[in-house]
């Protein structure tokens, strides 16, 4: 903080005369500040006017008190313009506005003393030791009560955070009753007569950044972090980028989204299972939700149509894989395998002689897919 230069005798009896014609006005002076501040802040208007009026008799009293002693802001003087600061950040001004108040405050008292040192005949130096304690004075109140106004806007940002956080979890876990799920509802801005997908999400490499997040829920949805994913709902499906995978829920009104978001968890578990990046609902992973829910099923195909081919190595497993893949076409598996298409039959043979099944019969081959894609889990 600066610290005023030390002004000769004689210009600090000049300001202290000057100071005290200025606190004999005291009255007229605090009412023009007032009007001054509800005039040009629109967010004064709505405080009211004893409070205004109290605030700015204090901030007067104390400037005028250290422009007498031509001095800086005392400790005791710093912490009131730090609960300035936090009361009306309490009562919802902006700090835009509380700075603006003070420099009324500031240039008033200017102003006057300017008037009163013109027809009073003051010297120079006496103009210029008030000038610069006045400002000096100024900055470092500002300062202070700008940094307390905005620990307090830091505060309310994260407990309005954490209530959105708590509702959204309420939300999408279906831990609300009715009535508080349209009140709070309504309180973050969501229609209860509007539909919304729910949504679970993470990066494929276990990180997303909170960008990202933010474009999954877009303008209109809500988000927050669940366990080690990202969780909300969107007023429009989500798009995810690369090294993104998203599930989501069908569309759903406010109070049937928990069960559409156990269907958004379940399709993102699948999709992290098969290594899937991208948005997909249940319908979009195909039976792969089932394969991955029913081990014991998974199991009892995959020793039907798998284990025997063990002893016939890996390169008969990798050629049903491709063979699915290719849609079951002779000639496209054959030419994605690099091999003759008389190979791939004959290889197909012995999966079949090995195994006693047809690959004709369509129960084989969904068997047969859910072996191999269970055999990925592994």
């Amino acid at each position: 903080m600066a610290v005023p230069t030390t002004p000769e005798p004689a210009a600090a009896r000049v300001v202290g005369n000057l100071v005290s014609e200025i606190e004999a006005e005291m009255d007229a002076v605090v009412e023009r500040i007032g009007d001054r501040m509800r005039e040009e802040i629109p967010d004064f208007r709505r405080v009211p006017a004893d409070s205004v009026e109290r605030a700015v008799r204090g901030n007067v009293v104390r400037a005028l008190t250290a422009l007498r002693e031509l001095r800086p802001p005392s400790d005791e003087e710093l912490e009131l313009a730090a609960s300035v600061g936090r009361m009306r950040a309490e009562q919802g001004l902006t700090v835009d506005a509380v700075l603006h108040a003070y420099r009324i405050t500031v240039t008033t008292v200017w102003s006057r003393f300017g008037d009163l040192a013109r027809q009073r005949g003051a010297d120079v130096a006496s103009v210029l030791a008030f000038s610069e304690t006045l400002w000096v004075w100024a900055d470092a109140v500002m300062d202070v009560a700008a940094a307390s106004h905005r620990e307090v806007e830091l505060e309310q940002t994260r407990e309005e955070q954490q209530r959105r956080d708590a509702f959204l979890v309420a939300l999408l876990l279906g831990t609300l009753d009715a009535a508080d799920l349209r009140r709070e509802g309504a309180t973050f801005g969501l229609d209860p007569d509007r539909e919304y997908t729910p949504f679970r999400a993470r990066g494929s490499d276990g990180s997303l950044p909170h960008r990202l997040a933010l474009q999954l829920a877009g303008d209109e949805g809500m988000v927050t972090a669940l366990d080690r994913d990202i969780a909300g709902i969107a007023a429009r499906p989500p798009e995810a980028g690369a090294r993104v995978v998203c599930g989501i829920g069908p569309l759903a009104r406010l109070e049937a989204v928990p069960t559409a978001f156990d269907m958004a968890s379940r399709a993102l578990q699948t999709a992290v299972a098969f290594g899937q990046e991208g948005v997909f609902s249940l319908a979009d992973l195909s039976i792969r939700p089932a394969i991955l829910a029913d081990e014991a099923l998974g199991d009892a195909f995959a020793e039907r149509h798998l284990a025997p081919l063990e002893s016939l190595g890996m390169e008969l497993e990798d050629t049903l894989r491709t063979f699915l893949d290719q849609g079951m076409r002779i000639e496209d598996t054959a030419r994605a395998l690099h091999v003759h298409a008389n190979t791939l039959r004959h290889r197909l043979r012995r999966y079949e002689e090995a195994t006693g099944t047809s690959l004709r019969d369509p129960r084989v081959m969904v068997e047969l897919w859910w072996a191999l894609e269970r055999a990925k889990l592994r």
